[in-house]
């Protein structure tokens, strides 16, 4: 989603009194939703290299307090997507740490003669 629909889906959220007297704020939130967007993808698609997705997922951390407090300034729910997609990636990258973990403790099979 670009930054226009955040911000035409906000303006509902709000309504029009609250949008006028908030343009700016709306404005700034329909932003960084749009780059939180960004970040996520970029963070997909930098999975394995450790330095560079840890700075990124600074960068979405930022982020989000960043929408939490402009969404608390709008007196309106925060969604509870942003959550969803820290929750579902903590598991994901749970799952690929203790994959590489179980690989890298195998040991082989040792093969004896009967």
């Amino acid at each position: 989603m670009n930054e226009v629909e955040y911000e035409q889906r906000l303006r509902q959220r709000v309504g029009e009194g609250e949008y006028e007297r908030h343009k700016e704020l709306v404005r700034l939130l329909a932003r960084n939703l749009m780059l939180e967007d960004i970040l996520w993808k970029d963070i997909i698609e930098n999975l394995r290299d450790v330095t560079l997705r840890r700075e990124l997922l600074r960068e979405r951390n930022q982020i989000i307090r960043d929408i939490h407090t402009e969404f608390r300034a709008l007196n309106i729910e925060i969604p509870s997507v942003t959550e969803t997609k820290t929750e579902g990636f903590a598991s994901f990258l749970e799952d690929l740490t203790d994959d590489s973990d179980k690989k890298g403790n195998e040991e082989p099979e040792t093969i004896t003669d009967g």
